[in-house]
């Protein structure tokens, strides 16, 4: 049986493989329209006022299976100032562990790469927290285990604004960045405790430094190449090559912005784009899915929100990837870094 997502026909047998498949999102942001709007996360939500397609909204627990998603990183977001940053990102996480613990039914809360596996193995999404921007330390680097301890298992280095131990590739003030001192010490310790290091936001000199550092490999969680979409946010060939240098991976976004730009939404077509060229520069080991959901983007037309992912599948199939290249592009990539990253630390398994 053909099943329609917004005129992308998905085959049969392409829903089976999704369905087997293990699927691994990197950051979706719904935990803010959840904790500001007091939705349930439980509960699938419709727009408020017409509002809510293309822009947020996109992922609650109904749409994720439906979507086939057996595993999210709930980003931990609070406004880029510093102050009272780590105050917020506090409650933030009380929220992310009340809204697990209340739909344990459904979600997994997940401290190792095994508990991906068991969290597809029960039927349940695996739920991981990631924390975007170091801003959100107050210049503190002991304040990475404190995170580490409620279950945060990425950070990225900045967001839109930089901080005391990362540039952010949106700083318009200098051209050109090194990573302090500060930046040094948090990259050793999240080595140390086999957190990992997400560089999506930050600039390109930051980068560098952080994966010539970095004794493990370095994750994009969600973004887009600046070859494609000349942007700030996007990262550049040389960052893909130093990122896969690294053994990381990085996550594929839905935004239309990044992806193609423009007054109207890109097709679903152009994130597999996206996808063709890191192929081309690095291979198809070092590809993942970083949707950025509910993060305030126009999604892709053919994708209203999270339960249309299948339809990505299909393009990928589409578009000439094997087998194996889809199945690693959807979470296996992912699920090979964040086991090599807990084997680095010496922690595996604890």
């Amino acid at each position: 049986m053909l099943k329609e997502f917004h005129s992308i026909i998905v085959s049969e047998e392409v829903l089976e493989f999704h369905k087997r498949a293990l699927v691994i999102d990197l950051h979706t942001d719904c935990l803010i329209a959840s904790r500001v709007l007091g939705l349930d996360l439980g509960k699938r939500h419709r727009a408020p006022w017409g509002l809510s397609s293309p822009w947020f909204l996109h992922a609650d627990i109904p749409k994720m299976r439906e979507g086939g998603i057996d595993a999210v990183f709930f980003g931990i977001v609070t406004h880029p100032l510093p102050l009272g940053a780590y105050d917020r990102a506090w409650r933030n996480i009380k929220f992310a562990h009340y809204t697990f613990r209340k739909h344990s039914d459904r979600l997994f809360f997940t401290l190792k790469s095994d508990d991906i596996i068991e969290a597809k193995r029960k039927g349940k999404i695996a739920a991981l927290l990631g924390v975007e921007g170091m801003h959100m330390l107050n210049g503190a680097v002991d304040r990475i285990s404190d995170f580490y301890d409620k279950g945060v298992r990425y950070i990225t280095m900045a967001h839109f604004t930089s901080n005391k131990f990362a540039a952010s590739s949106a700083d318009p003030f200098k051209k050109e960045f090194k990573l302090g001192k500060k930046g040094v010490e948090a990259v050793e310790l999240m080595n140390e405790l086999g957190m990992m290091i997400d560089v999506s936001h930050t600039h390109s000199d930051v980068l560098r430094d952080v994966c010539r550092i970095s004794t493990a490999p370095v994750i994009a969680s969600h973004t887009a190449t600046r070859a494609l979409r000349p942007v700030f946010r996007n990262m550049s060939d040389n960052d893909i090559k130093i990122v896969a240098e690294t053994g990381g991976v990085i996550g594929l976004i839905y935004a239309s912005d990044w992806l193609s730009g423009g007054i109207r939404r890109t097709n679903l077509s152009a994130v597999v784009d996206h996808a063709d060229h890191i192929k081309k520069i690095v291979g198809t080991d070092f590809i993942a899915l970083g949707s950025d959901w509910d993060g305030f983007i126009r999604t892709p037309r053919e994708m209203k929100d999270a339960s249309d992912l299948p339809a990505l599948t299909q393009l990928f199939f589409e578009r000439g990837y094997k087998h194996e290249e889809v199945e690693k592009i959807l979470g296996l990539n992912f699920l090979r870094v964040f086991r090599q990253v807990e084997s680095n630390s010496g922690r595996y398994g604890t």
